[in-house]
């Protein structure tokens, strides 16, 4: 098929969609824009745990430093966000008093078992999740038990997730959404997904037609699936086919995508995740202080601006990671 070594435009094209769509998710439009909105664009997070499985795949085992050194990465990139966000959360709490900085022994367990956000932006879970992914594969990644089993692994979280939120939820059994948004069901399912794909990518060969019919027809069935069951999971499973369609397509055709919104993928989707949050809430706060926050206009343009200010402010942290990684050598 491709040779693995050939760099990827249309990953990180479909990256850069993702990262767009994630601000979109969290930062909503008003009313039913919003929701549809929103269910349509619950592929980015599961695709963006693929992207990382998918990398992680080698065809002789990864060695255990390489594997060491994306734990330490993600971790500096984690701790980093964990210190900035909870800097935020004082000074909010130091201006305007309304942020809670207590943390119960209950919160501090569902944060470290399930990635539940305390006092830290609760979108920020998606890191610590990849973290302990990245943990999980420093200690089993190597091991021909993980490689051999990996399509059950796969299989068992995502058969899980949709049992633990859609398949409960019909059945009128109520289950809080981190028992399954977490590092080991979402996180590792993903992952492992992403990594069964680059295992077997040679067989998976599908045409480009059939996969962008895949994507628009779960795209729109995301819309009835929300519409009917009349809550918002975190993930839908019409969410599924459109992350691997959307992924397949991009490892079949690697040429495909470049420009501006692939050198966004590339080089800011880490960027535009970690920040949006900081510039959503800033942006509720001068909506409040300049009475504008119940202008349905405003509203409307606010995850437009959102989105543009954090691209900005995502283009000028990578630029002084640029500089500073070149002054270091």
């Amino acid at each position: 098929m491709k040779n693995e070594k050939q760099y990827n435009y249309c990953l990180d094209w479909v990256k850069g969609i993702a990262c767009i769509f994630v601000v979109f998710l969290h930062c909503e439009f008003p009313g039913v824009l919003g929701v549809a909105v929103q269910a349509i664009s619950r592929w980015c997070v599961p695709f963006f745990f693929m992207v990382s499985g998918y990398y992680c795949y080698r065809e002789m085992p990864m060695q255990r430093d390489e594997r060491l050194r994306k734990v330490l990465h993600i971790l500096t990139i984690t701790l980093n966000a964990a210190l900035f966000y909870i800097f935020f959360a004082v000074f909010q709490k130091w201006i305007w008093g309304d942020v809670s900085l207590t943390v119960s022994l209950k919160d501090a367990i569902a944060f470290v078992c399930f990635n539940q956000m305390v006092v830290i932006v609760s979108q920020m879970w998606f890191l610590f999740a990849l973290l302990y992914v990245y943990v999980v594969f420093l200690l089993i990644g190597s091991t021909n038990a993980y490689r051999k089993h990996s399509v059950h692994i796969t299989t068992l979280c995502l058969i899980l997730y949709v049992i633990l939120a859609q398949g409960l939820h019909v059945a009128g059994v109520h289950v809080p959404n981190f028992v399954y948004k977490n590092w080991l069901i979402e996180g590792l399912g993903f992952f492992t997904l992403g990594f069964v794909i680059h295992q077997y990518q040679n067989r998976l060969n599908f045409d480009d037609r059939l996969l962008w019919t895949v994507i628009v027809v779960f795209s729109l069935l995301s819309l009835v699936e929300r519409y009917l069951l009349g809550r918002d999971f975190g993930v839908n499973v019409c969410s599924f086919p459109q992350a691997i369609a959307l992924f397949l397509y991009a490892i079949n055709n690697p040429n495909k995508g470049e420009g501006a919104i692939q050198r966004l993928g590339k080089t800011c989707s880490m960027f535009v995740y970690i920040l949006h949050p900081f510039v959503w809430h800033s942006l509720e706060r001068v909506y409040t202080a300049i009475h504008v926050d119940n202008s349905m206009v405003a509203l409307y343009l606010m995850p437009i601006f959102v989105l543009g200010i954090t691209v900005i402010l995502s283009i000028a942290c990578y630029r002084i990671k640029q500089r500073r990684t070149l002054k270091a050598k």
